[in-house]
Formats: C-alpha cells, structure tokens, sequence
C-alpha cells in the first residue's frame, strides 16, 4: 500500500528519494542483526540485535524527517548516525 503525497507534491520530488534511502538506511540498520539472530539464535546474537535496534533509531528518526518533509532536520538527524555507532563501543547502549 502505498501513500499518496501530501496535498502541492508531486511523487518523485527529491524529498520523496530523500525519504526512500533513508527508510532503507533503517532497514539495513535494524534488519541485519535481526537476521542473524533469527537464523542462529543464540544470547549474543540477540544481544546484538537489541543493540542493533536501538542504533536504528537514528536512522528511523531520519526517515521519519523526510516523511514530515523537513528534509534538512533528516539529513542533520542521519549525520548522527555515525556518532552514535562510535559512541555506543564505548558506552552500553541498553
């Protein structure tokens, strides 16, 4: 199902491509630990999915930015994304 544009946008404005590869950046984000820990359950590999959410959120709050169409906040939000990884190697994001 898809969405249609808010009311004055056409699809396939750049905001609409904004919002595509942000939503996949969470996708691969969330989505890999994910499955891993679902073809090999084991207590590490879930760990690391929980952790792998939680380092989603970055990228899904970006996404969800774009949706808003306030592309320069999505794009200030996924800049983080990068710090946030660093950070979280040196502190226990759960």
């Amino acid at each position: 199902m898809t969405s249609a544009p808010p009311p004055g946008r056409t699809p396939g404005e750049p905001q609409d491509l904004l919002r595509t590869a942000l939503g996949i950046g969470y996708a691969a984000t969330a989505g890999r630990p994910y499955w891993h820990a679902v073809l090999h359950p084991s207590a590490q590999l879930t760990q690391r999915a929980v952790g792998g959410g939680i380092r989603a959120t970055v990228p899904l709050q970006a996404a969800l930015c774009a949706r808003a169409g306030a592309p320069g906040s999505a794009l200030l939000t996924a800049a983080l994304a990068p710090l946030a990884r660093r950070f979280a190697k040196k502190v226990s994001i759960t």
